[in-house]
């Protein structure tokens, strides 16, 4: 199992009150498995994925990303993991303003303070279709483009779990259907695992399989799985929630 989340909770203080974000979730994703996450805003999607990349704290509950458990480790260790393990695609794409989009694909790299494989990050942006804007600057880009960089980057380094949090949520329709596909094409040839948070259907109908997240929780009996997931379905069973 790439990774597996047991009883996770997470609260936020809003003045003397907490208002508890995640209840008690569980999800596994397994290897090569694309899972979509769907719910509407403000139930902890995106709380989730920062949990799992180890950018937060979980109150309670576990998570471990290829036998590796997150809890009771220190920001340090954290970061190792996330450093080793995981690739991040953003929704803003988190680009480094004065890097090219070559440099921008090897910071992984220098993060993790090995030598960096220039040749791989080429092949990279190649991969996205980026290799003639390698010199430019992210301001010189699209958003479209901006995000292309970013999925490279989050997977130069072949990592076991990818991370998305809405991949598509600031690029037109035309260039997200072409994002999804890439990224469905490059797991499939790395082995790697997404998880991806999304409110558009049609993105998570891409998925091996949906989870939908309500008051807290992701009710198993709530998910779809299947070799061919259809948009209908998706807006049936996110109505029959009330989400």
């Amino acid at each position: 199992m790439i990774l597996s989340v047991r009883g996770l909770t997470k609260s936020y203080g809003l003045g003397e009150a907490q208002i508890a974000v995640l209840r008690g979730v569980d999800l596994d994703v397994g290897e090569g498995e694309l899972c979509a996450v769907m719910g509407p805003s403000g139930v902890g999607k995106s709380t989730l994925l920062n949990l799992v990349a180890g950018l937060e704290q979980a109150d309670a509950g576990t998570i471990e990303v290829l036998g590796t458990a997150l809890s009771g480790l220190d920001d340090q260790a954290r970061t190792l993991v996330r450093r080793d393990k995981i690739g991040i695609v953003y929704q803003f794409f988190n680009l480094v303003s004065n890097l090219t989009a070559l440099e921008n694909v090897l910071l992984p790299y220098y993060i993790a303070e090995v030598a960096p494989d220039r040749e791989a990050a080429s092949r990279a942006l190649e991969r996205v279709g980026m290799a003639k804007r390698s010199d430019h600057l992210p301001a010189q880009l699209s958003g479209g483009e901006m995000q292309l960089v970013s999925i490279a980057r989050a997977l130069v380094r072949k990592p076991a779990l990818v991370l998305a949090d809405e991949p598509t949520g600031n690029v037109n329709v035309a260039t997200g259907r072409r994002i999804l596909a890439l990224l469905r094409e490059v797991l499939k040839e790395t082995g790697s695992s997404l998880l991806m948070v999304t409110h558009n259907p049609e993105d998570a109908a891409r998925a091996d399989r949906v989870v939908f997240m309500k008051d807290g929780l992701v009710p198993e009996e709530a998910s779809l799985t299947g070799d061919t997931l259809h948009v209908a379905e998706i807006h049936e069973r996110l109505r029959e929630l009330g989400i």
